[in-house]
């Protein structure tokens, strides 16, 4: 039975997450939901690109029209190497759309960390404001885990944990 305890604390310390986050306002569903670039910090090459469809992919799951950035202006490899000619053509295309909601922010971690068992981590931050700009929501997550799990998993999941908190009406 003590073993049993042990192995149970092991494996619910083993894959953690910490998350912080802003109380989320009242949201219209019915409100179109932009996806912006997401800035890359993570020393992991085109980790915004992975994570920018994996945010899509769960918002999309909540029901929300979701509409991504056209990338055919400024590739996923360009991007990485002028990431503010992405922001800036991102902005134009914006101002052009109906009104809504706009996800953006950035990517601190996404990588299997070094060892024996190359556990998956991410770290992510993720604004949600109006087309006018005003910040509405911010959120922050870091997640690790396990050896056997995947990295796109773990960021899925860290997103939706993420964008749990948002009230969507």
């Amino acid at each position: 039975m003590r073993i049993l305890i042990i192995a149970i604390a092991w494996s619910l310390l083993s894959a953690c997450a910490t998350q912080y986050g802003g109380e989320s306002p009242k949201l219209d569903s019915n409100q179109t939901v932009y996806v912006m670039p997401l800035t890359n910090q993570s020393n992991m090459p085109l980790a915004q690109a992975q994570a920018e469809q994996l945010l899509a992919s769960v918002l999309a799951q909540e029901g929300l029209k979701v509409v991504m950035y056209p990338k055919t202006m400024v590739n996923d490899i360009e991007a990485s190497l002028t990431p503010q000619k992405r922001w800036q053509d991102a902005q134009t295309w914006l101002a052009a759309q109906p009104t809504g909601y706009v996800v953006a922010g950035s990517i601190q971690e996404w990588q299997y960390k070094y060892g024996l068992d190359g556990e998956p981590a991410v770290g992510v931050t993720l604004t949600l404001a109006d087309t006018q700009g005003a910040e509405l929501w911010r959120g922050s997550i870091s997640k690790s885990g396990w050896g056997r799990e995947s990295l796109s998993h773990i960021g899925m999941n860290a997103i939706e944990g993420l964008l749990s908190s948002l009230d969507w009406n």
